[in-house]
Formats: structure tokens, C-alpha cells, sequence
């Protein structure tokens, strides 16, 4: 009884551990932080134009700031360069670290080749770095498909593509954190999200692992303040 009262609280322990670290949010090959991504919404005209060009895979409107926040890929913004070509900031709470390699990556549903990204990156969310042309030749194919309602009508097939960034390449320190970015960009562009890279999650035999040895060490516990009294 003692036993599996130990091994019961070591898992506890365990969950607590892990409680709140980043999940990993597939997308092809691409491994997103389900806490890298954006979860405020800007629009520069109030949103007049995501009214009527929102993307969804389900066909109801996801109102602001669901259109580009969210860890998922399941709704966007369609043609964001049209209507006057309003722009999009997109905040984070938490941040996107600047870490080795790429960091942030651009993710757009391509029904053209045109797919050109005009990209502003700030650390404070208030000041913004020059803007960042990004071209439609460096997106790179998922090969993962969504099927989206736009504006209402649908659904239409779209393959997704994937814009990546290495900060460090734009102003970046080490350890510094993106905190917002500006978007607009080609007229046909369709905006699904912006998002950073992220760790794996913990494989089943590593949590089997960490509960074993909270369950050990709080055992071994127990037998030295019997032995001690």
C-alpha cells in the first residue's frame, strides 16, 4: 500500500514536472511550440477585410483574434494584400525565443506561386525593424493539405507551406524574444499563421522513467527517516 501510494505521488510529481511545457504541433516536418504562438490580433483597418476573407476549415467565421492566433492551422486569413493591403500584428505573450538555427515560421495556404511576405519583427511589440521581403521561393511545400472555407464559400483545397527564419539573421541577439510581427503582403497571399519552432515532447518511455525515479527516490526517502527514527 505504501508502495503504490509512492509511485502514485512520484507520478503526480512527474505531471507537475512537465505541467505547462511546450507541446510539439506537427506540420509536416515542421515541429511548432504550442506556446510560440500568437494569441493577439492587430488589424490596421479594423478588420474590415477579414470580414468577408477569412479562411476556416470549418464554415463559420473565427472572429479576431482567431484568424491568425491559436496553435493550430485551421484558420487564416485570405489575399491579405487586397483591400489596400491592410497589415496584421500579431503578438505573443510569451514570445519566440532566438535559439540555434531557424525560429519563426511563416505558414501560408499556397493557391498561387505568388506568395510573396512582407514581414516587420519587433522586440517589444511597440517598435518595429525594417521591413523583411520575404519571396514566394522560400516556401517551402509541407505536403500537409487543408480544405477552407472562404468568406463562407467552399471548401477549397490548399496545400501548406512554411517560410522559415533564423532571427539571428535580422537584428537578433542570442536569447532575445520576438514578441510581435507585422505582416502583409503579395495580393494572393493567404495568411494562416505565424509561429515559432519548438522542443519535442517527452517520449512514453521517458515519462515511464521519470515516474519510476520520483517513485524510487520518494521511497528511498521514506525507508531513511524510518531508519533515522
Amino acid at each position: 500500500m505504501k508502495l503504490s501510494r509512492t509511485l502514485a505521488l512520484g507520478a503526480t510529481a512527474a505531471a507537475l514536472a512537465f505541467a505547462g511545457q511546450a507541446q510539439a504541433i506537427t506540420l509536416g516536418a515542421y515541429e511548432f511550440d504550442d506556446t510560440e504562438f500568437g494569441d493577439t490580433l492587430l488589424e490596421s483597418d479594423g478588420g474590415a477585410f477579414s470580414a468577408t476573407n477569412w479562411l476556416n476549415t470549418g464554415n463559420a467565421d473565427p472572429g479576431n483574434p482567431g484568424y491568425l492566433t491559436g496553435a493550430s492551422f485551421e484558420t487564416g486569413i485570405a489575399n491579405i494584400g487586397l483591400g489596400g493591403r491592410p497589415t496584421y500584428t500579431i503578438g505573443y505573450t510569451g514570445g519566440v525565443d532566438n535559439d540555434a538555427g531557424f525560429d519563426l515560421g511563416i505558414v501560408t495556404a499556397r493557391y498561387s506561386t505568388s506568395d510573396s511576405i512582407t514581414l516587420e519583427l519587433s522586440l517589444d511589440g511597440i517598435n518595429f525593424f525594417a521591413p523583411i521581403n520575404l519571396g514566394p521561393g522560400q516556401a517551402v511545400a509541407t505536403g500537409v493539405s487543408k480544405s477552407y472555407f472562404y468568406g463562407g464559400g467552399g471548401p477549397f483545397g490548399a496545400e501548406l507551406f512554411v517560410t522559415s527564419l533564423d532571427l539571428s539573421d535580422y537584428g537578433f541577439g542570442a536569447g532575445d524574444t520576438l514578441k510581435a510581427v507585422r505582416i502583409t503582403g503579395a495580393p494572393e497571399l493567404d495568411l494562416i499563421r505565424a509561429a515559432g519552432f519548438g522542443a519535442a515532447v517527452p517520449e512514453p518511455a521517458t515519462w515511464a522513467l521519470m515516474i519510476m525515479g520520483f517513485g524510487l527516490a520518494g521511497a528511498g526517502l521514506r525507508r531513511r527517516r524510518t531508519a533515522i527514527a
